[in-house]
């Protein structure tokens, strides 16, 4: 043990934890006498073949858990749908839930993000509002722009401080919208769905599409209604001042 201290330099704990592993690797052997431990080096030839049969032991190991795993994904996949692509639509219901996906979307934009401004809104809540803010401005921070058109009949009435987080330039107000929709790098779509009345409240519904060529289509759609609408000068609460000219 002494000799061992002096070439490696590590204390009395580290060099017993060190050779217990070697021992249970095969890579010596070890004699217990009284309270002594005494450690032998194994012929060199014996070790490889000990450490080859460890490695084979788990490299089969490793491929019957992925064969496992992926004979499992791969019986999930038929049974989902015929091998058809995944993900491309989805229905999100409930604010909490549309609010959540909001945020994970924006989170992933990496250049634009178009937004037609009008109810329903996810963000019922300060808080909720806040924190989609925050989202944005760390969006812009990165250098993605964010284009808004506000719808004002939709909005009248509503406290708009939420969008003076905008720069004017990229912010434009219409008398009507036709729909509340969201565009991320014009690949990803997130739309407002009519609202129902069931059950005594508001079924909020947003359907997200992720599809390129959707995508592109409604940033085409955007373009157009964002020439026809007008600048916004500033904001005040619940008030939209706007030029009257372009």
């Amino acid at each position: 043990m002494p000799e061992l201290y002096r070439r490696t330099g590590f204390n009395r704990a580290k060099i017993y934890s060190t050779l217990s592993k070697m021992v249970v690797r095969g890579m010596c052997s070890e004699r217990i006498d009284g309270r002594n431990r005494f450690f032998t080096a194994l012929d060199p030839e014996t070790v490889k073949k000990s450490l080859i049969q460890q490695w084979e032991n788990d490299k089969q190991s490793k491929y019957e858990l992925a064969e496992s795993l992926f004979n499992r994904l791969e019986e999930h996949y038929k049974n989902a749908g015929n091998g058809t692509p995944r993900n491309i639509v989805e229905l999100i219901r409930n604010p909490n839930n549309i609010h959540n996906r909001f945020l994970q979307l924006i989170e992933g934009c990496r250049k634009e993000l178009l937004a037609f401004n009008r109810p329903p809104f996810a963000a019922t809540t300060q808080k909720a509002r806040d924190v989609q803010n925050q989202a944005q401005i760390e969006a812009m921070d990165r250098g993605v722009i964010i284009k808004s058109i506000i719808d004002l009949e939709g909005v009248k009435g509503k406290n708009l401080e939420y969008e003076s987080i905008h720069k004017n330039d990229l912010l434009r107000v219409t008398p009507h919208l036709p729909i509340k929709l969201f565009i991320f790098d014009r690949e990803k779509v997130f739309i407002g769905l009519p609202s129902t009345t069931e059950g005594g409240f508001n079924h909020f519904t947003m359907m997200y599409v992720n599809d390129a060529g959707f995508g592109e289509l409604c940033g085409i759609a955007f373009d157009d209604i964002w020439d026809k609408s007008l600048p916004v000068e500033r904001i005040e609460g619940n008030h939209v001042v706007w030029s009257q000219t372009e």
